[in-house]
């Protein structure tokens, strides 16, 4: 979808995610709540281990979030999750 704004996985607001096509406040809060617990998200796909979470939302989820953040100052970061080097 094209036109809208898109919202950071790692700052997004409860109020933010229901404004998303299919996700409830219910869906809104455990996405929330998964990120207090993780932490930084650095990749839309980690939401995949949310049960409340299917395909079509999935969807919608990519469609309107990234990993990018204002307050990490990587606006244009979409990539995937780096690994640590072992040393």
């Amino acid at each position: 979808m094209i036109g809208h704004e898109k919202y950071s996985i790692n700052e997004v607001s409860k109020d933010e995610l229901t404004q998303i096509p299919g996700i409830d406040e219910s869906t809104a809060l455990a996405i929330l709540d998964f990120r207090e617990r993780r932490g930084w998200i650095h990749n839309l796909e980690e939401l995949g281990d949310i049960e409340q979470i299917d395909d079509r939302e999935m969807h919608e989820l990519r469609e309107w979030l990234t990993v990018a953040s204002e307050r990490s100052g990587s606006l244009d970061y979409e990539g995937q999750k780096e690994e640590p080097d072992i040393v």
